[in-house]
């Protein structure tokens, strides 16, 4: 009886273990183009709720920076250590972590969306000669 209340319980953990797995490696489309409306939206509401820690160049140099640990993401190096695709970006704004405070209940998808494209565009171009 244990061992097929074992096997039972061994088997339904794999399975949602690896449902997980699955909806994970299912592909997430990225955002459409930044139109120069949602640029200027998402520049504002950027300067309103993410300057104050990344700064208002996204070299994460805000005026709390220093004091928050891990020290907030430099958006002008174009590397984002939680998240690879702007889908994982959008949940991660919306929930935060650590010191990022979660904004799901200040900003709509859509602002959040907006942000993320603006974002973007803080990535330092590379230097032509």
């Amino acid at each position: 009886m244990k061992t097929r209340l074992f096997s039972a319980l061994t088997f339904a953990l794999l399975a949602a273990w690896s449902s997980q797995i699955y909806a994970a490696a299912q592909p997430v489309p990225r955002l459409a183009a930044a139109s120069p409306e949602a640029l200027k939206r998402g520049a504002e509401l950027y300067a309103k709720n993410c300057a104050l820690c990344h700064g208002k160049t996204g070299k994460a140099d805000g005026p709390v920076a220093r004091s928050l640990k891990p020290a907030p993401r430099d958006f002008s190096k174009g590397e984002f250590k939680y998240t690879t695709t702007d889908a994982e970006r959008l949940q991660f704004i919306q929930k935060g972590k650590g010191p990022m405070p979660a904004w799901e209940k200040t900003l709509t998808e859509a602002q959040i969306n907006d942000v993320i494209l603006f974002i973007h565009s803080l990535k330092a171009k590379p230097a032509t000669t």
